[in-house]
């Protein structure tokens, strides 16, 4: 067995346990707001639609969007608890858990596309550009970040991602830029998985792994399990093609959260890795 894939699952079994800590916590009282933080960027649009077209609403959330200018203000928010998550960059996010603030990664966003296809750049331009993009956090130990309400907002997020996928090129352009509040939109490539391996690119372009940290250090705060549990939530519905290629894509363990119906991993052709 390679040592990646044994990574892995020491860092599975440990998410586990920490997923554990967030179903004692107690529930959040019925009708309480949720408080999400975005940076004002073409990249947090997931948000922002999630919100505009009821995806929240239909996950039983109450959210109230909470606009931030750069990156370091909403992250010390969000450690100071004025709001219960956000979505910010993805690199500043990384270089803030290397520096010890107890975050975790629970989806993804957009990443503005400068020279071409992410998938046809090389290792260093692709994280280059990637850390640019915007990742969605919760802080671990706090009553927000509950595990069934980050899987709810998760599914929101791929609600919304499905919604922008949906829309005719132009319209989804427009959306953009109507988000970019009359500046130029960039291109955006939107993916609201986590994606352990895409963190890992970009940490390991700054150079953030330190000989101090164990080696699943990386791995323990990037929540792809949350993701899964959302993507098998929606996958009990009618499938469509932005959920399957969303599926194509997923890679988990099999039945990793107590709250998987199984499904994402017995339609054909599901990774299991």
């Amino acid at each position: 067995m390679n040592s990646r894939r044994v990574q892995r699952m020491t860092a599975s079994l440990s998410m586990a346990v920490l997923l554990l800590v967030f179903d004692a916590m107690p529930c959040r009282a019925a009708g309480k707001i949720f408080r999400l933080g975005y940076l004002d960027h073409p990249g947090s649009a997931l948000c922002r639609v999630a919100a505009t077209n009821g995806h929240f609403r239909e996950e039983g959330l109450q959210v109230r969007l909470v606009a931030f200018q750069d990156t370091a203000g909403g992250l010390a928010a969000l450690e100071a608890g004025t709001i219960d998550a956000g979505a910010f960059m993805a690199g500043e996010a990384l270089g803030a858990i290397a520096r010890g603030k107890e975050l975790r990664i629970i989806a993804g966003g957009g990443t503005p596309i400068d020279t071409g296809p992410l998938a046809g750049l090389d290792e260093n331009a692709r994280s280059e550009q990637e850390r640019r993009g915007i990742v969605v956090l919760v802080p671990a130990n706090r009553p927000a970040a509950e595990k069934g309400t980050i899987i709810s907002l998760t599914a929101a997020l791929i609600r919304a991602h499905r919604t922008l996928q949906q829309q005719p090129a132009a319209t989804r352009r427009a959306t953009l830029q109507k988000l970019a509040q009359g500046t130029v939109a960039p291109d955006i490539h939107f993916d609201p998985n986590p994606d352990y391996w895409r963190m890992l690119r970009i940490w390991q372009g700054l150079g953030l792994q330190s000989a101090a940290m164990q080696r699943d250090f990386l791995a323990n705060h990037v929540y792809e399990e949350i993701y899964c549990d959302a993507l098998d939530r929606l996958l009990m519905g009618p499938m469509d093609p932005v959920l399957q290629d969303l599926f194509s894509k997923a890679v988990c363990t099999p039945n990793c959260c107590p709250a998987n119906s199984g499904r994402l991993f017995t339609l054909q052709g599901g990774s299991s890795q």
